[in-house]
């Protein structure tokens, strides 16, 4: 049978359970102790020396918890989920932040090990359970397919993530709450849960697997040719509205400095004139002048207005476009000649 030399660590506040070999009738007072699950002695042999070297993992310094875990494992099942093993892989899982195993694990070893679990061991236990029970969250996983891990980490620990396998039908998982990450896989696909679970606190996820959608297309954006029509229109019209303003000041400019010049002439005999006429003359000139200048600023604008319209409201670029605008000034006419393609 498993014979307990149970020592005290610096590090732990639980007791580490050293296995060593008996004689004769071990293997069946092991198998009595283990809720008649039945043990081959090869199997009890391997269970002592995966124990051996779980203890020798802890008594590392540091203590080598996650690898220590891995030995206690073994030496559980093989020696039939003995409750003399129960202890340290309970003080591993704790270590590991696996609460929920570590509940049960120590709920075990107290159960059956009865009275030969010491008083002082017993009371740490017991008090060690008080805070797992109480700092714990139980989340609820689920998945469609088989043979799925979850990888499980909290934000802020300094413990490495622990890995979990999903059964058919669901498992529930006992966690130290906190802000805690789920990694999900199966299959070659992966899914990931975060979720904040306070102590005490059930949450459930189902793992789905579902192929993730594809973002929504980005709203349309105005291409920069929209924008430089639109401006070039908006243009157009500002400067042809101030060419066609231009050429009817021009038009009216014009038509008083013809009526001035009339009645300064009609004051003239043949071509003498008084002398107060020489102003009337001058006065006509000045608006002469101002009308052609006008003419010739609207019929600019004008021009330059249309051609920024157009321009604006094709659909190639402006430089496929071309205009030229050729001012004409002669005696007794002026204008604005536009030549080019479109």
């Amino acid at each position: 049978m498993f014979a307990l030399l149970t020592r005290p660590t610096a590090r732990a506040s639980l007791f580490v359970s050293l296995l060593v070999l008996s004689g004769g009738p071990a293997l069946a007072e092991a198998t009595a102790e283990t809720d008649a699950i039945a043990v081959s002695d090869e199997a009890l042999q391997q269970a002592r020396l995966h124990f051996s070297n779980g203890v020798e993992l802890l008594q590392a310094d540091p203590p080598n918890y996650q690898d220590a875990y891995r030995q206690f494992a073994l030496a559980y099942a093989k020696s039939g989920r003995s409750w003399k093993v129960a202890g340290n892989l309970g003080l591993c899982a704790l270590k590991l932040e696996r609460d929920g195993e570590a509940l049960a694990l120590y709920e075990q070893y107290l159960r059956e090990g009865g009275s030969e679990v010491d008083e002082s061991e017993r009371s740490a236990i017991e008090r060690e359970l008080l805070l797992v029970r109480g700092n714990m969250t139980t989340v609820e996983l689920s998945s469609p397919l088989e043979k799925t891990t979850v990888k499980v980490s909290r934000k802020g620990s300094s413990v490495p993530a622990q890995i979990y396998e999903l059964e058919r039908g669901g498992t529930t998982l006992g966690l130290r709450s906190g802000e805690l990450t789920l990694t999900a896989e199966a299959d070659g696909k992966t899914e990931v849960w975060t979720v904040i679970a306070g102590p005490e606190e059930r949450r459930t996820h189902a793992f789905s697997f579902a192929p993730a959608q594809a973002p929504a297309p980005p709203a349309p954006v105005p291409s920069s040719d929209s924008k430089s029509g639109s401006g070039l229109r908006t243009t157009g019209y500002i400067v042809g509205g101030v060419g066609l303003a231009a050429l009817v000041g021009g038009v009216v400019s014009g038509v008083l400095a013809k009526d001035a010049e009339g009645k300064a002439s009609d004051r003239c005999i043949g071509t003498v004139c008084p002398e107060d006429a020489e102003g009337d003359f001058q006065s006509a000139s000045d608006t002469a002048t101002l009308a052609n200048v006008l003419l010739i600023s609207g019929g600019v604008l004008t021009a330059t207005g249309v051609t920024f319209v157009i321009l604006g409201s094709k659909k190639s670029s402006p430089e496929a476009a071309r205009i030229e605008l050729t001012p004409r000034l002669g005696a007794g006419s002026y204008g604005l000649f536009a030549h080019g393609q479109f």
